[in-house]
């Protein structure tokens, strides 16, 4: 359990008091509080100021309401994968102290340090307080990624905020194509520099007047790009011959996930507890992490046989995305097939043709249920499973443009049966006799 204490490194009239917070016994942290106080005035055998005056007794609330600052957002910041470092624990005093943090924020990386540091506070794409993890690790994997450029291209210089122009960008971006990384990478670098700079913006530092001008770029899948698996491949894969529990269970997590269209986040949390009876039928209801999007999804009988067979245990999406691999290989999924494959640990992916296989991820429960079952489904009802926010977005996830949905509206209403013909209604005059 974490522990905090006040301490003196001095005894002068005009002492600093430090704060020394130990979280475990490999990380001891050690940082100046702010406060002054003479060294007659403190007590040692307590770590706080003696109490004999007004000045002391407020002097010590204010180290007590500290230490309990630091607590909550030690307990906040946990879960966020942050690491816990002496800047951290200044981070924590100065904003305390209602302080600016004592660094160069007019850096690049050091503000995007501090963009990570602050992450529990910041609001997410939920409106809610606190940067998802998986948010937090794309900020440092492009911290990385920008003191590898600064390292490469840059002989080790500095970026400056206020030096990044539309100039800059496409000097990083071609840089980055250079190196291998995808459109999509590209693009997702290009929308973290202007989110910094729009956020170093906001606290004063100064930036180019060109950066609302930056645009993101997104790479466009043709159709045959798009990895799914179709349900002959899903019956090789019940049918593997599988020796390994761990392959046996994550199998399980496979086809349920083709069936039920979640992330593979989402997939993988699924408890007994998701699993609802809704007037005889059983349902999955969940709330999505990315979108906290409460959904319900009913279960195809061939989910219902999964889940009534005992949910598979749980795994790490790590694990997973191994293991899927092996089963796709041991159901002989060997198509050539378009995607992309890190060929080395700290590298950009590769895009070439690869056994099918070789580029299963995750993802792919997802794409391959909305794939499946379009057509079959009425289009928003898919849309409200897989939780896309439009149409076109649905169509482009899955490799289907807007004729194609053209297509299945003519087939829809083929089948339609034909409107009654009203019957005509002859009206003869009456003579006069």
């Amino acid at each position: 359990m974490a522990t905090i204490k006040f301490l003196l490194q001095s005894k002068k009239d005009n002492s600093n008091i430090y704060v020394r917070y130990s979280i475990n016994r490999n990380i001891v942290l050690k940082r100046k509080t702010g406060f002054l106080i003479d060294f007659k005035d403190w007590s040692g055998d307590r770590s706080f100021p003696k109490i004999g005056r007004e000045d002391l007794k407020a002097l010590k609330s204010k180290l007590e309401k500290l230490a309990t600052f630091i607590t909550e957002s030690h307990n906040h910041t946990i879960s966020s994968g942050i690491e816990f470092t002496g800047d951290w624990l200044q981070l924590q005093i100065d904003l305390f102290n209602n302080k600016t943090p004592n660094v160069d924020l007019d850096v690049l990386t050091t503000y995007i340090q501090k963009y990570i540091d602050e992450s529990p506070y910041k609001q997410n794409a939920k409106k809610e307080l606190g940067l998802s993890n998986g948010r937090i690790q794309n900020l440092k994997l492009f911290k990385t990624t920008v003191l590898r450029y600064e390292t490469d291209a840059l002989k080790n210089k500095g970026i400056l905020i206020k030096d990044i122009n539309l100039q800059f960008v496409e000097r990083f971006k071609m840089w980055l194509f250079s190196k291998g990384y995808s459109v999509n990478y590209v693009g997702k670098n290009i929308a973290n520099i202007r989110t910094i700079c729009l956020d170093a913006s906001r606290n004063d530092i100064e930036t180019s007047s060109q950066i609302k001008n930056i645009k993101g770029l997104s790479e466009k899948r043709e159709p045959e790009d798009i990895i799914f698996l179709n349900e002959e491949e899903q019956e090789a894969i019940k049918n593997a011959k599988l020796i390994s529990l761990a392959l046996i269970n994550a199998r399980k997590w496979l086809l349920l996930g083709c069936l039920i269209g979640q992330r593979g986040g989402d997939l993988l949390n699924i408890t007994e507890n998701n699993i609802k009876d809704l007037n005889g039928m059983k349902i999955i209801e969940l709330k999505q992490q990315k979108t906290g999007k409460l959904v319900a999804i009913p279960l195809l009988p061939e989910a219902v046989e999964i889940v009534q067979n005992g949910l598979p245990y749980k795994t790490s999406l790590v694990r997973f995305n191994e293991y899927i691999k092996k089963i796709c290989q041991a159901a002989e999924l060997t198509k050539p097939t378009k995607g992309r494959k890190k060929l080395k640990q700290g590298e950009p992916t590769v895009k070439d043709v690869y056994p099918k296989w070789e580029i299963i991820s995750s993802h792919v429960c997802r794409r391959s249920f909305a794939t499946n079952f379009y057509g079959r489904i009425p289009t928003p009802v898919l849309m409200n499973i897989t939780a896309h926010g439009t149409e076109r977005m649905f169509l482009s996830y899955i490799g289907k443009t807007s004729y194609d949905n053209a297509y299945q509206m003519l087939e829809y209403f083929s089948k339609l049966p034909p409107k009654p013909k009203k019957s005509v209604l002859n009206i003869v005059e009456k003579s006069a006799n």
